[in-house]
């Protein structure tokens, strides 16, 4: 693997070295019925001692402005149809505090908070996304930068979180939920995806301090291979293939190294591409679980249909893992 530069994530082979990550079991899917023909070797819950069940909500994109209040709504009711005991957010669970100016923001904020509360029946467990960080668009979101709810402060606060990436326990399993957006120095509006050194040092002394089995959320993917099927965020240079470095994370073969030592990472999800796919890099099962909002609430050629993932955890340390649809339709 090259030295990679924190504006752009390049393989010397293109996109052949990830796409050999890629289980036999399942490919590239751009919809939640091709995923979901595909079941894991754990598929036979009942043959096993399952710890918890969960659902993977990634990319609500959450706003009064499109039909997203409807399409949450038979969210929540098919996953706790399901029988889910948690919900994992994946982050941009709102349309945008990114660029948007404050009242608009403020808007989603609190059709947010509604639909939780009025139909969210098991604990919430958030992750953030770079939609959910407020005004790091000074220029379109009228702010200077020096607002007290600037930045990540707003989303932490609105969602009572004890800081942008935390660890838990539930029910003998291990969770991380990582916090990997920053600003691009080189770009007013742009960001990069890729842990601090501060947010790195800490996941190596979370993952040491723990032996149970360890599921990882982060809303950029780490390992994906949906850049290839995302139109205009690669190109070729010099015979090779460029990926955006606000798409994959920068630092994937570091953050990989990390997970590969600790040796108890089984599953790490992640949205942010709105596609579907399973990667498995030594024994770590990478999964981008689509988006609850589909092409942000609107019919895309491209974009998976409004999805959501179910996970089943067992206490052998095995997961079984299947998209699911919403049951909403964008129209």
């Amino acid at each position: 693997m090259p030295n990679l530069d924190r504006r752009s994530f390049t393989t010397l082979t293109g996109l052949a070295g990830l796409a050999a990550l890629v289980s036999p079991s399942r490919t590239l899917a751009s919809n939640a019925s091709q995923a979901a023909a595909a079941p894991t070797a754990a598929s036979a819950a009942g043959a096993k001692n399952r710890a918890l069940r969960f659902a993977h909500f990634t990319d609500l994109h959450i706003t009064p402005d499109r039909d997203s209040e409807p399409g949450m709504k038979l969210a929540f009711e098919a996953a706790q149809a399901d029988g889910i005991e948690m919900i994992l957010t994946g982050g941009d669970l709102i349309m945008d505090s990114f660029a948007a100016k404050r009242e608009q923001v403020d808007r989603e904020w609190a059709l947010l908070h509604k639909l939780f509360r009025e139909h969210c029946r098991v604990p919430v467990e958030h992750c953030l996304g770079n939609h959910d960080i407020f005004g790091f668009c000074l220029s379109k979101a009228g702010l200077k930068g020096d607002e007290p709810d600037f930045g990540y402060a707003r989303p932490v606060a609105e969602l009572g979180l004890s800081g942008r990436w935390r660890s838990f326990d539930r029910n003998g399993w291990h969770f991380i939920v990582l916090s990997s957006v920053e600003r691009d120095p080189k770009d007013e509006c742009g960001y990069l995806a890729y842990l601090t050194d501060e947010q790195r040092a800490w996941l190596e002394a979370d993952l040491a301090a723990t032996k149970l089995p360890t599921v990882v959320v982060s809303h950029v993917p780490i390992i994906t291979v949906t850049p290839a099927v995302r139109g205009g965020e690669t190109e070729r240079k010099n015979d090779q293939t460029v990926i955006s470095g606000g798409l994959v994370h920068l630092d994937a073969p570091t953050v990989h190294g990390v997970f590969r030592k600790a040796g108890n990472v089984k599953l790490v999800l992640s949205g942010h591409t709105h596609l579907i796919d399973r990667c498995v890099a030594d024994g770590v099962t990478y999964c981008c679980s689509g988006a609850v909002c589909g092409g942000w609430w609107r019919p895309h050629k491209t974009y998976c249909e409004p999805t959501y993932a179910l996970i089943d955890l067992f206490v052998d340390g095995s997961f079984d893992y299947a998209i699911k649809p919403t049951g909403w339709t964008n129209r």
